[in-house]
């Protein structure tokens, strides 16, 4: 039997056509904009997911930048220790040299004004071992903290400022000076608690003064090239995490462009297909009317 309701099959078709016209715009939105969520309604966990990680990662990209100028102030940290030991080289050099019993008084007056001004330079450098008006060489305190991003923790930037051997007189023990002088490297001190009485009374500074100066320097350079490595795995941690969040991210929020595509060429045919059924549709009501119409 032939009824009206023959012409379901036209707004069936119609209704296909719309649905396929809304995917076929979403499939060209996706593809302009480069996102998979064009829409407040689509994929809202997803959404939800890929922001909190977007901001991590944002996080961990400043700290990434807050690491790199962690490693450019232990960098000169490095470079004023080498600075340091090159003192201390010398300083052994002067020992060496005032141990020479053909010196004259105005030779261990000389010896002497070297010695003074290398230990004074010394404790210059160590002092001045700041980065941006932070000191980097602490006795006592704390230094600056870098922090690395939310997940990358923080790091202190500090190392131990040297120490110059006390100076003690031998006769009552007492300290006469905090530091290592010139006179105790030139050998003209009279009584130190690291000083011998040589042949005619002459006091010689023994080795282990500078050994002592030397350990010191030492741990100074251990420390700081111990916190350049821990700077530097930190980095290398964080950019490995920071990567991985990207990827994360963009399986998110990224469309696909190789699928997208398909499912709009697919979307496109199914609109050519739909056009033409819904012409036969149409034709259907055609020759409906037409058997009224007889």
């Amino acid at each position: 039997m032939t009824s009206i309701n023959a012409g379901g099959a036209f707004y069936r078709v119609q209704n296909s056509l719309n649905q396929n016209s809304e995917e076929v715009s979403k499939s060209m939105q996706r593809l302009a904009s480069g996102r998979q969520n064009i829409a407040p309604g689509d994929r809202t966990a997803s959404s939800a997911v890929a922001w909190g990680m977007k901001a991590e990662a944002a996080s961990l990209k400043i700290g990434i930048q807050n690491g790199t100028e962690a490693m450019q102030a232990v960098e000169m940290l490095n470079n004023d220790i080498q600075a340091m030991n090159d003192i201390v080289v010398r300083l052994e050099e002067l020992y060496a040299l005032s141990t020479n019993g053909f010196n004259t008084t105005t030779d261990s007056a000389a010896i002497e004004s070297e010695a003074g001004k290398l230990l004074t330079e010394l404790e210059r450098i160590a002092s001045d071992a700041t980065w941006k008006g932070n000191a980097l060489s602490l006795q006592s305190g704390n230094g600056p903290k870098i922090g690395f991003g939310r997940n990358g923790g923080e790091l202190e930037i500090k190392v131990n400022d040297i120490d110059l051997p006390v100076v003690k007189d031998n006769t009552s023990g007492n300290a006469t000076t905090n530091a290592l002088s010139a006179k105790d490297i030139a050998g003209t001190n009279t009584g130190n608690d690291v000083a011998n009485v040589a042949d005619g009374g002459r006091t010689v500074l023994i080795p282990a003064a500078l050994a002592s100066l030397k350990s010191n320097v030492d741990t100074m350079a251990i420390e700081a090239g111990a916190l350049f490595n821990q700077v530097s795995n930190v980095m290398s941690h964080l950019g490995s995490l920071n990567a991985g969040y990207a990827l994360d991210v963009a399986s998110k929020m990224d469309v696909d462009f190789a699928g997208e595509t398909t499912e709009l060429a697919k979307g496109q045919i199914l609109a050519q297909a739909g056009t033409a059924m819904l012409a036969q549709a149409n034709a259907q009501g055609q020759g409906m009317l037409a058997l009224i119409q007889s």
